[in-house]
């Protein structure tokens, strides 16, 4: 059984409790046929956003809301009975229904009002709407998000139903044994008078009181009620002794006596004052240091971006050529409470979307720049977060250039864009630069999106990377006639592959060079690798294990080992994803692929040979062993 439960269960030997029962995951698996199924869809759900950091979060919330509905056993009206009847109840009384969620109630994160109640529930048809809707409420919206916010995905999704006699409240509210904002050893009361609930959702206005130095304090009529008070206040003691820590205690009085309804550490009470509220920013890249030390420390992705982009932003400007924009932010709920704050943030974005880094579990987040405030608010808590958002430029095309050994640069486009080059969905169209910044006849057509004043920005800045940063490859987006120079991503060798676009005769496009024979060990097309691939979690400057990828990656990794290194991976695109199986296979064939997208990087740092061959590809898919002979490709430098 879940703290919650137990927790009321050892009170109740020490202060008054209405009579309640609780079912777990075990007598909920008695009672739905489906009970697993829904929670392995809901705990896959989960485990998407963790794997994606949260890239996807929106749909993925909306299939956590598709989760099918519980499927009745034939026995489960008995069933509900004999639990009622065990605790002194019965589906005539009025009962309440109230989560106790495996992660609720911790010293750290209360999960206060994340999870659904249901009250005044009479007969055994609504006792078991009420069941389903509070056992869901463990994967809802709302919890996921805070589970996310809190860093809780990993947690296991656990959720007891307590049901309970419902008390027919003249008053109800919350007790504080301490101060819940400074701490002070004084005991706060809050109240409504009827039904609890409304004090707790913020529905209805409380009336307070207080015990300080100078005695009982506050509003009458609740501070007249001063045997309840006197009451609920030796009750209060009493739950801090038995939890020993400060605490806050829900409570209801029926006219008789007061009950307690829940008991929970105060999460609050080590509230400091850099939790005031809070809401800065500067500019990420080109803010000098000392206005970035305000906001320091700062999270790992946000350094990152800082000394990877600044360089890069200082060489654009030095170009000519316009640089990504990104603000480092810095706040809490409390400083973004007021619009006008929110809204001058969002003003600092001339693009229709952003892309929001907010902690390592949230990540690479592409929104509607109208979206951006009400995703702020769902994630921001009291304490103050450091975070990142940059413009999300999609444009008409994303490009990838490297030098050649001549002078020229060759270049990749994609109306797919940048993202989809980079982590091997797109389809791509290559052609090179020269010296002379012409473009040869066989390569024209590609090139016809840039014209001579971009492929003029294209090379400089190209060869200008190079020899500031060394061996590196640019990343752009172009849009309404403007280039941007987004990132560079470092590599060992400046690929050039043979023949026009990288073709040879037979239509094969050389990836990686070298020789392979095996096995074809086939990937299908797969949303769920490629939404893997393009998430932020994927490292693309070092091989990722199979593990920190999820259960897809490794039953591959599996079969590629117990192929004994010998096979070859049959994919329809280079996802970045595949990059974890590079150790356990012999070669790779696609159906289309890009020259420089990171896992072509990856295979020729590695030296493991890669084509992309519709012929093969279709062999591959039909079992057949495949051959891989890619030609050596000419490289203008490489590095140790």
């Amino acid at each position: 059984m879940s703290s919650k439960y137990r927790t009321l269960v050892a009170l109740s030997h020490a202060v008054p409790v209405p009579a309640l029962f609780a079912l777990d995951d075990a007598q909920l698996a008695a009672l739905w046929l489906n009970h697993g199924a829904m929670r392995d869809e809901a705990q896959e759900m989960f485990a998407s956003i963790r794997l994606t950091a949260g890239a996807f979060l929106d749909r993925d919330l909306d299939r956590l809301d598709a989760v099918a509905a519980p499927q009745w056993a034939v026995d489960a009206d008995a069933r509900l009975a004999a639990h009622l009847a065990a605790a002194g109840l019965s589906s005539a009384d009025v009962l309440a229904v109230r989560s106790s969620g495996g992660i609720e109630d911790g010293a750290a994160h209360s999960f206060a009002g994340i999870f659904e109640s249901v009250l005044h529930v009479e007969g055994m048809a609504a006792l078991k709407e009420a069941l389903s809707e509070v056992w869901r409420s463990a994967f809802s919206r709302r919890a996921a998000v805070e589970r996310l916010r809190c860093g809780l995905l990993d947690a296991p999704l656990e959720m007891t139903v307590i049901v309970q006699r419902m008390v027919a409240a003249r008053w109800a509210g919350v007790a504080f044994s301490h101060d819940p904002i400074d701490g002070r050893p004084e005991m706060l009361i809050e109240a409504v008078q009827g039904v609890g609930d409304a004090l707790v959702s913020g529905a209805a206005a409380s009336q307070s009181v207080r015990w300080s130095e100078a005695g009982l304090v506050g509003d009458a009529p609740l501070r007249d009620a001063q045997e309840m008070l006197v009451e609920l206040a030796a009750i209060v003691r009493t739950v801090e002794g038995q939890l020993g820590t400060a605490v806050d205690v829900e409570w209801a009085c029926d006219g008789e006596r007061v009950w307690v309804l829940q008991g929970r550490p105060i999460t609050s009470l080590h509230a400091t004052a850099g939790d005031a509220a809070h809401a800065e920013w500067t500019d990420l890249y080109l803010a000098a240091d000392e206005d970035i030390a305000a906001f320091r420390p700062l999270p790992g992705f946000a350094n990152y971006f800082r000394s990877k982009r600044r360089p890069l932003a200082l060489l654009a400007h030095a170009h000519g050529v316009a640089s990504g924009t990104a603000l480092l932010v810095r706040g809490n709920a409390g400083g973004f409470e007021d619009a006008s704050r929110m809204q001058a943030l969002c003003a600092r974005f001339g693009e229709d979307s952003v892309v929001l880094d907010f902690s390592d579990g949230l990540r690479q987040q592409v929104l509607p720049t109208g979206e951006l405030a009400s995703r702020l608010r769902q994630v921001l808590g009291a304490k103050p977060s450091t975070f990142v958002i940059r413009d999300y430029v999609r444009g008409d095309w994303g490009l990838i250039t490297q030098p050649t050994e001549d002078g020229g640069v060759l270049c990749e486009c994609s109306a797919d864009g940048l993202l989809a080059i980079n982590r091997g969905s797109a389809q791509t169209q290559a052609f090179v630069i020269g010296s002379d910044r012409q473009v040869s006849g066989a390569q024209s057509a590609a090139a016809a999106p840039f014209g001579a004043r971009e492929r003029e920005q294209l090379h400089r800045a190209t060869h200008a990377a190079v020899a500031r940063f060394g061996p590196v490859q640019l990343e752009w987006v172009t849009g309404a006639g403007q280039l941007r120079l987004i990132d560079f991503s470092p590599i060992k060798s400046l690929h050039v592959a043979q023949g026009d676009d990288g073709h040879e005769e037979d239509g094969r496009r050389t990836i990686s060079p070298g020789f392979a024979h095996g096995a074809a060990l086939v990937v299908p097309a797969d949303r769920h690798l490629e939404d893997i691939s393009i998430a932020a979690t994927v490292s693309i400057s070092h091989m990722p294990s199979a593990e920190s990828l999820g259960p897809a990656i490794v039953r591959l990794a599996e079969r590629a080992r117990a192929g004994g290194g010998s096979m070859i991976v049959v994919a329809p695109r280079p996802y970045a994803a595949l990059a974890a199986l590079i150790p356990y296979v012999s070669g790779f064939v696609f159906e289309q692929a890009s020259m420089l997208c990171h896992l072509a990087i990856l295979l020729r740092e590695s030296q493991v040979p890669a084509v992309a061959s519709r012929a093969l590809y279709a062999r591959g898919l039909e079992g057949e062993s495949l051959t891989i002979e890619a030609r050596a490709a000419r490289t203008s430098r490489e590095t140790a």
